[in-house]
């Protein structure tokens, strides 16, 4: 759920927010209100690509990187994200829900950590009362959200036979049509199967399921295509376990590479030497691969897009 979030003057003349391309300091910003009140999010880049800029001509990989790189959005677990500054930015409304997903820095979330964050909450309360409208509204999401929890009573197992039902469905449709019928019931069945295997309760198990295929692509898709955001590693915190990400994988340097031009967006204290000087960190392959594409749109162009490069 998209959540109504606030947005400061100086935002626009900080240094790491310059240091952006426009299109990556929007999607910053959407990933604001995709965060709940702890600034954690489900990772799904395609799904914020279709949310938040659906009619631009974007890399969508491109511009995660460029967050990601710059530390403006960390990775942890298997498929979770957390905007480090977000609370130094935000001034969240006391009545949005808890944050559901755990924390970057403990194996799951527990009743300690909500209940500091309610403890914290109350110290704010009487600034957050001058929130005006979109307070309000905010907190009305978030009674909304918390709803389904207060009315289940105690957290049960996965009922013999679940499935997701309609709405969950209609869900699916939208943020995943990449997944067709088949392959919505593959991840249902794997979900089903790793809930039981693990005693997994919840008040709901739709909003588990709609995270679970959400993170689909990441955790099967993108391992085997190398895409950014490779995760490895299956055990630990988690809902269906956790990994890290590994920034030195082919998949990671595919993503920087994709669309990048001699002269263009480099984060070369992260990433090193840029392809064409001759000293980068990439692998070989991958830089021959990369050369080939780029010789391509030159020839295309009528020009040569990597000058310098030995023939």
């Amino acid at each position: 759920m998209a959540r109504i979030r606030t947005i400061k003057p100086e935002f626009f003349t900080s240094d790491d927010i310059c240091a952006l391309s426009p299109l990556a300091r929007l999607l910053y910003v959407g990933l604001w209100c995709e965060a709940d009140r702890a600034g954690r999010l489900v990772w799904m880049p395609r799904v914020f690509k279709r949310r938040y800029l659906p009619d631009d001509a974007c890399d969508i990989e491109t511009l995660s990187a460029e967050l990601l790189g710059r530390g403006l959005v960390v990775l942890y677990g298997d498929g979770l994200a957390h905007i480090p500054t977000f609370s130094r930015h935000q001034h969240v409304n006391p009545r949005e829900a808890s944050s559901k997903l755990p924390s970057p820095d403990d194996d799951a979330s527990s009743p300690a950590s909500d209940a500091s964050e309610r403890a914290g909450d109350a110290s704010e309360r009487a600034s957050d009362a001058q929130g005006g409208r979109e307070g309000n509204r905010e907190g009305r999401e978030g009674e909304l959200e918390g709803e389904g929890a207060r009315d289940g009573g105690r957290a049960q197992a996965l009922p013999d036979g679940w499935k997701p039902d309609e709405e969950d469905l209609a869900w699916a449709a939208t943020a995943r049509p990449d997944l067709d019928a088949a392959a919505l019931a593959a991840e249902t069945e794997r979900f089903r199967n790793h809930a039981l295997a693990n005693g997994r309760t919840a008040h709901r198990w739709g909003p588990n399921w709609r995270n679970w295929i959400g993170r689909a692509n990441a955790t099967r898709e993108t391992a085997g295509r190398g895409l950014a955001g490779t995760l490895v590693g299956t055990r630990g915190r988690g809902e269906i376990g956790a990994g890290t990400v590994d920034r030195e994988s082919d998949g990671q340097w595919r993503a920087r590479l994709r669309g990048y031009r001699p002269g263009r967006f480099w984060l070369d204290g992260d990433w090193g030497p840029r392809p064409e000087s001759g000293q980068s960190r990439v692998s070989a392959a991958l830089l021959a691969e990369w050369r080939t594409t780029q010789s391509g749109e030159g020839q295309r162009g009528g020009g040569d897009l990597l000058p310098g490069r030995a023939a």
